[in-house]
């Protein structure tokens, strides 16, 4: 017969396996009821441009505002053009084209951000926890899936077991924390895709350990006109040097006039650092003849949501060349 002293250890594991889906079941009943009744979202601080006041791995929780209501010293997160998260302080408020205005720093940076930003609404935040944004993005990364999985698997298993110590208020509580266990494996699947903060000065994380890493914005783009044979493959040829060897650089061709988005793409994968990274823009990706701006942001390579706090931009057009050929070149009309 099993004595009492040589059930203890199981019994111990079991409640430290069911006590544990119940705190992830809590936590995630938690966010569920914030972010439907407060109508709130989670942003997992991946920087450290806004310490100390909000360090490297943070949580925070925001909620939307009409951008009227936007004070300065606020700390809010907006989009930016090219899809970017940017959150930081409000440092200034104005007008643009009948739209606010905002100017944004972060706390780390030394001067703001190189655009203002034309809002509407912003997600501004209402409270931070430090570190906490770790365990949640570990949760949403695969590895985690797996994890909370096995826990919930385990929990059931342990939890409709019977046990000849079971009361019944016991099996109740067993059942409920069995489904507090389930609630949070649904946590990371539920968590919106768009609330990584991302910010201007980033972060580069290594086994786990997170090595403050600015990314650099390039070089402004050195524009060349380029001849093809008897005009027929006339184009535009950018280059500037390799930042960094981690670097690799999203290039984006948009309208003048408009700043539709007409063509994309990556450059310098790999490249040594100090070697010239080349950019050519061809016919062959528009067939509007106008004024259009390439714009350049550097990021890391392993990890492209780590990216420059600025752009470059550099004009160009394409026009037709006599009767045979077309043409793009440097400059706008």
């Amino acid at each position: 017969m099993t004595s009492t002293h040589q059930r203890r250890p199981a019994r111990i594991a079991r409640e430290v396996v069911l006590w544990t889906g119940a705190v992830l079941g809590t936590l995630s009943i938690i966010l569920v009821l914030l972010a439907v009744v407060f109508d709130v979202k989670p942003l997992v601080f991946r920087s450290g441009s806004m310490e100390p006041a909000i360090g490297t791995g943070a949580l925070a929780v925001a909620r939307e505002i009409p951008a009227d209501r936007v004070e300065v010293d606020d700390v809010v997160s907006v989009i930016a053009d090219d899809g970017t998260r940017i959150t930081h302080r409000v440092v200034a408020i104005g007008e643009e084209d009948g739209e606010v205005s905002l100017t944004l720093q972060g706390d780390a940076n030394s001067a703001p951000d190189a655009e203002a930003y034309p809002v509407t609404t912003v997600d501004r935040v209402l409270v931070d926890v430090p570190y906490t944004g770790y365990a949640l993005s570990a949760l949403g990364s695969p590895s985690g899936m797996f994890a909370c999985g096995l826990l919930v698997a385990t929990a059931l298993f342990l939890g409709f077991g019977r046990r000849p110590d079971d009361t019944g208020a016991a099996a109740q509580v067993r059942t409920l924390v069995i489904l507090a266990g389930l609630a949070g494996l649904m946590v990371p699947a539920a968590r919106p895709g768009d609330t990584l903060a991302q910010f201007t000065d980033d972060a580069t994380m290594t086994s786990g350990n997170v090595q403050a890493h600015t990314v650099s914005s390039q070089a402004q783009p050195t524009c060349t006109d380029v001849n093809g044979v008897l005009v027929l493959g006339n184009l535009a040829r950018l280059t500037w040097p390799q930042a960094d060897a981690r670097y690799e650089y999203l290039w984006q061709l948009r309208r003048s006039d408009n700043d539709n988005l007409v063509a994309s793409g990556v450059v310098g994968t790999g490249a040594a650092a100090g070697s010239t990274v080349t950019l050519d823009i061809s016919t062959g990706l528009i067939g509007v003849n106008t004024n259009y701006d390439v714009v350049v942001r550097a990021r890391l390579s392993n990890n492209t949501s780590w990216v420059a706090s600025t752009a470059t931009t550099t004009p160009v057009r394409r026009a037709s060349v006599v009767i045979i050929g077309t043409a793009f070149r440097c400059g706008h009309t």
